[in-house]
């Protein structure tokens, strides 16, 4: 019993084995599309617009599709009545394939489906894409089924009309040329029809049953006040076929007037553009119309809008053949195509610019040949200047560092005494037999500590009189505050002012060369000082404080002096601009240069209670 079941496992596990592979899984999200073209597969239209939808498919659905394009060429039968044995050939081709989309292009496509195609190509989703003449009367039915979405093309002629005769508001007559196919007609027809509603007292000529050879010796012979219109050319009284890009690149040679076409089939053969019907654009959108629908979108919610197939669209060579190039009239958002690269033109504001400088720098030249000798006792003049001016500069750090020197003298003292005291308080341990090693460890340790400290306090004031340009770095505005106070508060006190500093809690982190930052703090300082001089000494004081302020840092030196006089507060940070006996007038002016570097703003105010207020603010970077 145990064998015949391990016989019958087997024989089924071949049998799966070696059954055909299905692929109809990996197969059925492969999407089948067809399309049935109106006309022949050689017109330009149809190539724009097949290239729309391809592209469009392809970015959207990737290469899970397949799509075939039928070509009817209707316009080989007469009044658009196609013969149903022709249609037939693709009911059969089409019969057994599982299409999941069909779509029809181009004018008169919907009818000879209609009559001759079989149930199942009427019974599949559809999309339509056809010119919809209904604002002109002519009704049409796109309707191939319930399942059907329309995408139907107006052509807007008023508006195409009306960009070219703003351009051309000088233009006299319009002539009309178009060719002589059931089409051509048709199209000459409903463009006539709107020209006469909105070309006034325009002259208007159509020309449409001549050879393509008649139509070229008319135009040579039209004034330059015309514009001419071809709505369509496909073939000429000889039934000579001609597509419209033909027709209209070949009038153009000939004619000495501009061309409007009503599509962009025109841009690059001669027409100038304008408000146009864009193919390309039309194609596009009959590929986002497909993927939505092979997505599930119910085909009769879609609804177009005209900005979804037109354009304002101008061809660059013929803007500039007719002076147009650079106009104010071409709408803003218009599409400029084929604009070509001309270095003279496209620099000329900066050739002309170099032109100008080079005729100036001649003249320059000349002018200062002639007027050497001047020109030698101005640089005089001038370096004599520049050394006067180093020669304040000099003056104005001495005199901080002379103003500094009882401070100096009193700060250095104190960890100079220190050593001292310490140093002799070891040489007595050691004379008395009580010197443990540990003892004289602390001893040592006091005297580094001292030394240190006097250090620091000469590397902080030489430093501070320093005002050479050093790298700016990220730097706490309150520690470089504080050791300003620490330097200042021995000479503040010397002069019985009393210095208070309010600082924010947290550190302030700014980018800047601090020795410069403590240049001006310093300079304030003084200046609040030297502003109290002839005050009741209990009045004296001096307040230092910053605040954030967003972004900012702003730091103020306030004093109870006499203040700023009206008159002179607006030239305070000007050089020479001093109102004390012994001042450079230069102080303010080394601030404002200061913090200007810094890309920050100094300025000054008075006190409502008296005295003044000097403040700057700078940038502040965050603490990471």
């Amino acid at each position: 019993m145990m064998q015949k079941s391990l016989i019958l496992s087997i024989t089924t596990l071949l049998t799966i084995l070696t059954a055909p592979f299905d692929n109809s899984q990996q197969n059925k999200d492969n999407k089948n599309i067809l399309i049935l073209f109106a006309y022949a597969s050689d017109g330009p239209a149809y190539r724009r617009i097949l290239k729309g939808i391809e592209e469009e498919i392809a970015n959207q659905v990737g290469s899970n599709y397949t799509l075939q394009a039928e070509y009817l060429d209707i316009a080989h039968y007469p009044q658009w009545d196609y013969p149903k044995e022709v249609f037939d050939k693709y009911n059969e081709k089409y019969r057994e394939i599982n299409l999941d989309l069909l779509i029809c292009v181009g004018v008169g496509i919907i009818d000879p489906v209609k009559k001759n195609a079989d149930d199942y190509l009427l019974s599949l989703p559809t999309v339509v894409l056809d010119l919809d003449f209904s604002n002109f009367g002519y009704e049409t039915d796109f309707h191939l089924n319930n399942k059907t979405a329309v995408l139907p093309l107006k052509f807007n002629i008023d508006k195409t009309f009306s960009t070219a005769l703003s351009l051309f508001p000088e233009a006299t007559s319009i002539s009309f040329i178009s060719g002589t196919s059931r089409l051509d007609k048709f199209l000459a027809l409903v463009t006539k029809e709107a020209a006469g509603k909105i070309l006034g007292n325009k002259k208007i000529t159509f020309d449409t049953d001549l050879s393509m050879n008649e139509t070229l010796q008319l135009v040579k012979k039209l004034p330059d006040s015309t514009i001419i219109f071809i709505p369509y050319y496909t073939t000429d009284s000889k039934l000579v076929p001609y597509h419209n890009t033909e027709a209209i690149r070949l009038i153009r040679i000939e004619a000495n007037a501009p061309i409007f076409h009503l599509s962009d089939l025109g841009l690059g053969e001669g027409a100038v553009g304008g408000y146009i019907m864009n193919f390309a654009k039309a194609g596009s959108l009959t590929g986002k119309v497909a993927v939505k629908i092979l997505d599930g979108t119910d085909p009769n919610s879609i609804k177009i809008s005209e900005s979804d197939y037109y354009d304002y669209a101008f061809d660059w060579r013929e803007l500039k053949r007719w002076n147009l190039e650079n106009s104010d009239l071409i709408p803003e958002e218009s599409i400029i195509l084929f604009k070509e690269f001309n270095f003279l033109y496209e620099y000329k504001w900066i050739l002309g610019a170099i032109i100008l400088f080079l005729v100036l720098q001649s003249m320059m030249i000349v002018n200062l040949i002639r007027l050497n000798r001047n020109q030698k006792l101005m640089t005089k003049k001038v370096i004599e200047t520049e050394n006067r001016y180093r020669e304040f500069l000099h003056e104005d750090r001495s005199l901080r560092l002379g103003q500094l020197t009882a401070s100096l003298s009193h700060e250095l003292n104190q960890p100079l005494t220190a050593i001292l005291s310490t140093a002799q308080a070891g040489i007595n341990f050691i004379d008395s037999n009580e010197a443990t090693p540990e003892l004289l460890k602390q001893i040592f340790q006091k005297i580094v500590e001292n030394d240190k400290r006097g250090a620091s306090i000469l590397s902080s004031i030489r430093g501070m009189m320093k005002l050479e340009s050093r790298e700016k770095e990220k730097v706490n505005l309150n520690s470089l505050i504080d050791e300003v106070t620490s330097v200042y508060r021995n000479e503040a006190s010397l002069r019985n002012i009393k210095l208070i500093v309010n600082l924010t809690d947290e550190p302030v982190y700014i980018f800047a060369d601090g020795i410069q930052i403590q240049q001006v703090l310093l300079n304030l300082i003084f200046n609040a000082s030297q502003s109290m001089g002839k005050i009741n000494a209990s009045k004296k004081v001096i307040t230092i404080s910053d605040s954030i302020n967003n972004t900012n840092v702003i730091v103020s030196v306030s004093d109870r002096g006499t203040g700023i006089d009206e008159a002179e507060k607006d030239k305070l940070f000007k050089p020479f601009i001093t109102a004390k006996k012994e001042g450079t007038g230069i102080g303010l002016v080394i601030c404002r240069s200061i913090i200007e570097d810094h890309e920050g703003k100094i300025w000054a105010e008075n006190i409502p209670d008296g005295g003044a207020k000097f403040s700057f603010s700078l940038k502040i970077i965050k603490d990471e």
